[in-house]
């Protein structure tokens, strides 16, 4: 190992002990890794994706660059590598794969001339992509082998109300996205992804509807209930909790700070958890660890997370390794996806070797484990 990345696997132990010094502690070491976008459109295609770069659309630091649907490949190629790796009591390794239930239907928005919002469940948006239909099935046959496990992330990953109102005022970027079934704005890498932002605070109520709608989805297509929830973007206000308490959800998924709206777009107001952390009848999971080979290729991700899983369990906190769905996906660009599985192998790997007795867990078993 270099210089440089001795460096920032030290700093990153350090870094995380700051997350792990306070809040509850659990007996066992515990690995879970919470997967966010499943489901979720992005970047529709390859050709799209060279249609961006030729009209300098710069996608280049963007999600928007890898970032699609998974098609089977991306599934079946994941689950091979998580199938390859069991710990001290028989369980793969497994995925919290954190799930979008609908995406916007497009052709029906258009329709009303941008006037009116509608939506797909993520299982007809499947049937629209070429490498896609038997995606549900091979959710379930993942949940069967116990290798990936949905959880709730939200109805869509769009805020409607700042989508629709650029659509309406015939942003021209917008709406050229929008003619490419994607709804990236064409700036940087912002494309309306905070859904439970707000402009004004009233619309937590309109929040609490869609919600309710995405977790009825989510168990009628499953056949459970959700158990956990993470906000797109971090980003929530706390008058959502009581609702999630009462459908079910047992535990809120998130970095150290909740990010509550303000009513300006990147404006927050950091709320500071820890984990095991209880609140309007919910509790709080902290990820402690990162994993995210597509954000910052030239970093040695294995190395660096390795030393935040030493943190997390010298602090008796599970290790909660944060790796969107991003990172294995090979529709767009394979090498994407290769990069990804590799180094998931390596580090998966790598945690079995050191500590042999780390059990796999989803973040829907974490009540099972916690120590009060």
């Amino acid at each position: 190992m270099s210089i440089k990345n001795k460096l920032i696997t030290l700093k990153s132990h350090f870094d995380a002990a700051k997350l792990n010094v306070n809040g509850a502690k659990c007996k066992q070491r515990l690995v879970i890794i919470e997967s966010d976008d499943w489901g979720a459109i992005r970047t529709p295609s390859k050709e799209i994706l060279n249609y961006f770069e030729k009209n300098n659309i710069d996608v280049s630091k963007s999600i928007y660059k890898n970032d699609a649907l998974e098609s089977q490949s991306d599934l079946e190629m994941l689950f091979e590598v998580l199938l390859k790796h069991k710990d001290k009591n028989g369980n793969h390794a497994k995925f919290t794969a954190n799930a979008i239930m609908a995406n916007p239907d497009f052709d029906k928005i258009k329709e009303t001339n941008y006037q009116e919002y509608f939506w797909e469940p993520f299982f007809e948006t499947f049937k629209k992509y070429p490498e896609h239909q038997n995606n549900l099935n091979l959710w379930k046959k993942g949940m069967e082998l116990a290798i990936f496990q949905p959880q709730f992330h939200g109805r869509e990953h769009v805020n409607i109300k700042r989508w629709l109102t650029a659509l309406q005022k015939n942003d021209s970027k917008t709406r050229e996205m929008f003619e490419y079934k994607t709804t990236f704005s064409g700036v940087g890498d912002y494309s309306f992804m905070e859904s439970y932002d707000w402009n004004v605070p009233s619309d937590v109520e309109e929040h609490k509807k869609i919600i309710t709608e995405g977790l009825q989805i989510f168990e009628n297509t499953l056949g459970f209930k959700s158990k956990s929830f993470i906000a797109p973007c971090y980003n929530w206000d706390t008058k959502l909790e009581p609702l999630l308490s009462s459908n079910g959800v047992e535990w809120i998924q998130g970095l150290r700070s909740q990010l509550k709206p303000t009513g300006v777009f990147d404006v927050y107001q950091p709320i500071k958890h820890t984990f095991g952390q209880q609140q309007n009848g919910i509790k709080f999971n902290v990820r402690n660890c990162f994993f995210e080979p597509s954000m910052l290729p030239s970093k040695d991700w294995v190395n660096s997370c390795l030393a935040q899983v030493q943190s997390a369990f010298m602090f008796s906190k599970p290790a909660v390794i944060c790796s969107h769905r991003i990172n294995y996906i090979g529709f767009i660009n394979e090498k994407n996806r290769q990069r990804g599985l590799k180094d998931l192998d390596t580090l998966l790997k790598s945690i079995l070797k050191k500590w042999p007795d780390v059990v796999f867990i989803s973040t829907d078993q974490l009540s099972n484990y916690l120590q009060e």
